[in-house]
């Protein structure tokens, strides 16, 4: 028996010193799942809608501190507020665009990605104890988040959401310590600076506390006890407090108020609307709203009412916004695929780790590694060499319908006292590559212009009136606009010869001078 107990040791002893570990069969499933979610999110092109106005609003923040007014457009006074509350987020994508041009702020946004999914795939098995059943969580969640992809200062939210619910759901499962609950406020404090999405954060600790205390109430078994309740209270209250590290203070919740009942938000962009199943997104969400109700009904082991409360409200979110979709996912995958453990909550038997995983392993990775920028720009793929005017070393990361090469003409042939129209989503890259020499008629930040502008801009781009609007009322003497988006007003204007003459054309972008 001793001489067992040695050899054992010995075994142990060997194994620990080993300089890389060899992975079982059962762990190639989440690293594959990861593997398709990694390169995924890489070979997203970013549109030009809401990167380079953060990029823009990134660069005045270093050289000029936090701003507060409008800035970019025409169409308003120069002074009109306006809160840059994420604030951090911009300066972040700056900074890294400072150290490594625009491939590091995809790189970011490919990194945060892959982190926010791991710690999905690690809630997944700390709740079904089989990596198979996490590699199904991380599938799913991911493919819910296919719509919210692009590189935008939601990109900081993925990794705080991610842990919130990973530290959330270990304490109320009984596997973490108080001190865990320290990392909220820390990571509040980050967070409430980078994205509005932060609210989400004091929701996640507001359900799993009421959950808890709910099921101690009620005398279920394995609730929380009160000592461990009250430590969950102080890390909420903790939170809240972080939220107070903001230039905005407690202004920031009636900033992000203003936001969520905005008409002009909720009322004119898509992904503001309840997803639909026209999108992949949509449909694999739908569908796992279904499969969480069968899972449910006929559960091997059944969700806690903690649980319920969390995908409930989730679900509730997502129905009223795609963009909320991807964090439905990221808290649901996990619960749905507990649901499909078996009943006990025993953790699978690790398989002896080979070679050949390893092999597999390091393969997975390398796919990862060769669509990371800069290596992704080596590879032959058409978008590299489809913008008219490139984008050296990042073409690959951005929607051909980058008006780069619309830009640079504009630049090169300035037209006195111009007022431009443009195209909404043109407009984040003429902030970025004009501003402050030029300003836009409008651009993605929503929130900022009234209704009655934005129903001027679309009569304008359905060629409603368009002559009374843009000369008339605006005095447009320029116009860019995007022949795929607004088709009614590049067919109008090329028609309109008295009155508008082409002065450029690319792929999808046009400008037009007023004669």
């Amino acid at each position: 028996m001793v001489e067992d107990t040695t050899t054992a040791k010995t075994t142990r002893s060997r194994s620990s010193g080993r300089s890389l570990p060899l992975p079982g069969i059962e762990q190639l499933w989440p690293l594959l799942a990861l593997t398709l979610i990694g390169m995924f999110i890489a070979l997203v092109p970013t549109p030009p809608h809401d990167f380079w106005w953060h990029l823009k609003a990134g660069q005045i923040v270093a050289e000029q501190g936090i701003p507060s007014t409008n800035l970019f457009a025409w169409t308003l006074p120069t002074d009109q507020p306006y809160v840059y509350a994420t604030w951090l987020g911009e300066w972040l994508f700056y900074a890294l665009y400072q150290i490594g041009g625009l491939q590091a702020p995809i790189l970011a946004r490919n990194l945060l990605g892959l982190a926010g999914f791991t710690l999905v795939a690690l809630e997944a098995r700390r709740r079904s104890g089989s990596w198979r059943l996490a590699a199904l969580a991380v599938l799913l969640a991911g493919a819910m988040a296919l719509n919210n992809l692009p590189a935008r200062t939601q990109n900081w939210s993925w990794v705080p959401f991610a842990l919130y619910t990973l530290v959330l759901g270990a304490y109320a499962g009984g596997q973490a310590r108080p001190r865990a609950l320290l990392a909220l406020p820390a990571l509040m404090a980050f967070w409430v600076n980078v994205h509005g999405a932060f609210i989400l954060g004091l929701v996640l600790v507001a359900l799993v506390a009421g959950g808890e205390t709910l099921r101690q109430l009620l005398g279920q078994p394995a609730a929380l006890g009160w000592a461990r309740l009250c430590w969950l209270y102080l890390a909420g209250f903790g939170a809240i407090l972080a939220t107070m590290i903001n230039p905005l203070g407690p202004g920031i919740f009636g900033y992000v108020a203003k936001l969520l009942t905005d008409p002009s938000s909720q009322g004119l962009i898509s992904e503001w609307q309840p997803p639909t199943t026209h999108t992949i997104a949509g449909a694999i969400f739908y569908a796992t709203v279904l499969l969480l109700l069968a899972a449910f009904a006929f559960a091997r082991r059944r969700p806690s009412l903690t649980d319920l409360l969390l995908v409930g409200a989730f679900l509730w979110l997502a129905w009223t916004g795609q963009r909320y979709v991807i964090w439905f996912g990221m808290v649901a995958a996990p619960v749905l695929v507990q649901s499909l453990a078996a009943p006990s909550p025993r953790v699978e038997r690790p398989s002896r780790g080979t070679p050949a995983n390893l092999a597999i392993a390091m393969l997975l990775g390398l796919a990862v590694l060769v669509v990371q920028p800069p290596l992704i720009d080596t590879l032959p793929l058409p978008r590299a060499d489809a913008h008219p005017a490139g984008l050296p070393g990042a073409a690959t990361a951005f929607d051909t319908a980058t008006p780069v090469g619309a830009t640079g003409y504009l630049a090169a042939h300035p037209l006195p006292g111009e007022r431009l129209f443009n195209e909404m989503g043109y407009g984040a890259y003429l902030d970025w590559a004009r501003y402050p020499a030029a300003q836009v008629f409008v651009d993605p930040r929503v929130e900022l212009y009234p209704l009655s502008l934005w129903e001027d801009y679309i009569a304008i781009g359905a060629a409603r009136d368009y002559n009374t609007l843009l000369i008339d009322k605006y005095d447009i003497n320029r116009i860019l606009l995007d022949r795929q988006l607004q088709p009614k007003l590049a067919k109008a204007l090329a028609a309109d010869t008295a009155r508008w003459e082409r002065e450029y054309g690319d792929g999808r972008a046009e400008i037009y001078r007023r004669k």
